[in-house]
């Protein structure tokens, strides 16, 4: 992985120059861009997307959860959670002890 530091036609650059992240000795790419490759951005996060409920399809049998996918470069994408029936059962024991945990916190009664 390398950031572009030079292009070709700028100043006298026939090639892309390149170096990596932070620093270190440069290489070159040919100047037709064959062997670059964009990097993916990195998921961060998802959070619940405001105003849209979860749906179970019994044909399928699986959940669909409405997420938005929040990235490193600070972009969001709309998406959606699909759980199987198992699935839902784990996410549905984890969210229980999370929110037991919560109400512990409180100083709730659980």
């Amino acid at each position: 992985m390398g950031v572009v530091v030079a292009l070709p036609g700028e100043g006298s650059a026939t090639t892309y120059h390149l170096r990596p992240p932070g620093g270190g000795t440069q290489w070159s790419a040919p100047a037709d861009g064959t062997t670059l490759r964009p990097v993916p951005v990195k998921a961060t996060h998802a959070t619940l997307l405001a105003g849209r409920d979860a749906v179970y399809d019994p044909r399928a049998r699986q959940g669909s959860v409405p997420v938005e996918f929040h990235f490193d470069d600070g972009s969001p994408l709309n998406g959606a959670l699909i759980l199987t029936t198992a699935e839902l059962e784990r996410l549905y024991a984890q969210t229980s002890r999370l929110l037991d945990a919560h109400e512990r916190a409180l100083g709730g009664t659980s």
